[in-house]
């Protein structure tokens, strides 16, 4: 066992660096902007930039000392991790309590054979954050540390079920079985159906909001008045260039971000690995997966593919440390079914719901045509007789409730329960009984005339959990949900 205490890899020192110094960028193009506005005259004059070169090399020095205090080893069923120049702080992390090692490789990683390491653990304080993390050791060290860590948390719990002491025996190692690979294709797919395009326009605009008091506003507005002078299809080139940019860009960053994308079985584990420039792996047990969910947006659905969630209990394993993951990201539906029966052999993946009642459907028809009345009646009056067009938005608002209402859909298969429902997307979403955290069944008086309820499930996510709502059903079907659920 690594009982002597361990450094990180240099480079940590550099990672430790860049990290910080990517919250200073904005402050440094400020000061360099303003230092260029003005003729130089003197010392002051090149204070700003003086500044900058002391902040960068008290920031490269801070990151040297963290990385020369930073140390760790694994000692009496622990990972212990020291830290701190004035203040020696000192954390110990059981193996029982450590879920997952996720594994990185970034760029400054790659050339040098090191991986990132971030500890997740059970019951954290802070979802969001891992439990520690190595920010540079070498690949064969991380999958040592990984080694040996699952076979001490092994013995521990063949050891509480045999009641023995299993003093140098080793658990057995199942071998590795491959899931899933996401082809070329199903990347293309991704990307021209994700909101990619408008993550790229957003982020331009924030970059250049950051800088609005330097740019010349009023010589680019005569510019685009010259450009439109030119022609409207002119204009309507170079719009569209534009947009061919951004797609491009989004099409190429998909491919960089799931690039190379697996899905392994290791044990009680799930391994995804992911990414060409930086390199992640990510490993979920399967005993913290609380509920699987199907999710189909109007383009993939009409495409037939969809994408593939897990809801994980706490931890920032993926996705930008959320509990929402995104176990498959774009697959042909057809093979949701005998994918995940692979992955998850205990769920009962079934197309066969209960629908919902007719006499909801004008229920869902007026709860989203009703948000666009009162504009229209406003618009109406305001530019009467024209004004009378605007009752056209009242059509694909009651189309939206119409889908909704047809997705509508539910199901009991033993200790399972099943929920299709729809806003935008629509989810189809599985869960078992023991997972359930709240059930809770709603009523309405206008529900109630009807013989209608509503009814929502919480499952374990996070901080504040994930909910599952299905409106208007029949007030039956909502009585034998809360029965299933009940431990009366």
């Amino acid at each position: 066992m690594m009982s002597e205490f361990k450094r990180l890899h240099p480079i940590s020192a550099v990672s430790n660096f860049l990290k910080q110094l990517k919250e200073l960028i904005i402050p440094f193009v400020l000061l360099f902007v303003l230092n260029g506005r003005g003729e130089k005259g003197g010392f002051w004059d090149y204070m700003p930039l003086i500044s900058m070169g002391a902040v960068l090399v008290i920031v490269l020095a801070a990151g040297v000392v963290k990385w020369l205090r930073f140390t760790y080893r694994l000692e009496k069923g622990e990972l212990r991790i020291e830290y701190g120049l004035f203040v020696k702080k000192k954390r110990y992390i059981p193996f029982d309590r450590i879920q997952s090692l996720n594994f990185s490789e970034g760029i400054i990683h790659r050339p040098f054979g090191l991986v990132k390491v971030k500890v997740e653990t059970a019951g954290s304080s802070n979802p969001r954050e891992s439990e520690a993390e190595l920010t540079a050791i070498r690949k064969e060290e991380a999958l040592e540390l990984e080694r040996i860590i699952y076979r001490e948390k092994k013995k521990v719990q063949r050891a509480e079920m045999t009641e023995e002491p299993v003093a140098g025996q080793e658990a057995p190692h199942k071998k590795e079985t491959a899931v899933f690979e996401m082809s070329q294709k199903d990347i293309w797919v991704l990307a021209a159906t994700s909101g990619g395009i408008g993550v790229i326009l957003s982020g331009v605009a924030v970059f250049f909001s950051q800088f609005s008091e330097f740019i010349p506003y009023d010589a680019v507005f005569d510019e685009i008045m010259v450009f439109v002078k030119s022609g409207i299809v002119f204009v309507a080139v170079m719009v569209f260039v534009v947009l061919l940019a951004a797609w491009i860009l989004s099409v190429g960053w998909t491919f960089i971000v799931y690039g190379d994308f697996k899905i392994r079985l290791n044990d009680d584990n799930i391994v995804i690995t992911r990414g060409l420039l930086e390199k992640k792996q990510v490993t979920i047990p399967l005993n913290r997966v609380q509920g699987i969910r199907i999710v189909e947006n109007p383009v993939r659905q009409l495409l037939g593919y969809c994408t593939v969630v897990i809801e994980n209990a706490g931890g920032s394993v993926l996705e930008k440390d959320s509990s929402t993951i995104k176990l498959i990201p774009v697959v042909r539906k057809k093979k949701v079914q005998g994918l995940l029966q692979a992955i998850f052999p205990d769920y009962e993946l079934t197309e066969e719901f209960h629908r919902l009642p007719k006499r909801s459907l004008r229920r869902y028809i007026f709860r989203t045509a009703f948000w666009v009345i009162i504009p229209v009646v406003i618009l109406a009056i305001m530019y009467w007789p024209l004004g009378l067009l605007s009752i056209l938005l009242v059509v694909p608002f009651s189309l939206l409730g119409f889908y909704q209402y047809r997705a509508g859909g539910w199901g009991i298969s033993g200790q399972q329960l099943a929920l299709q429902y729809r806003w935008i997307l629509k989810h189809t979403a599985y869960m078992k009984k023991s997972r359930v955290q709240s059930f809770d069944s709603k009523q309405s008086w206008f529900q109630a005339r009807r013989n209608l309820s509503s009814i929502s499930t919480t499952l374990k996510s996070g901080q504040t959990g994930y909910s599952s709502e299905l409106k208007d059903v029949e007030m039956e079907n909502a009585a034998e949900m809360y029965k299933w659920f009940s431990h009366e």
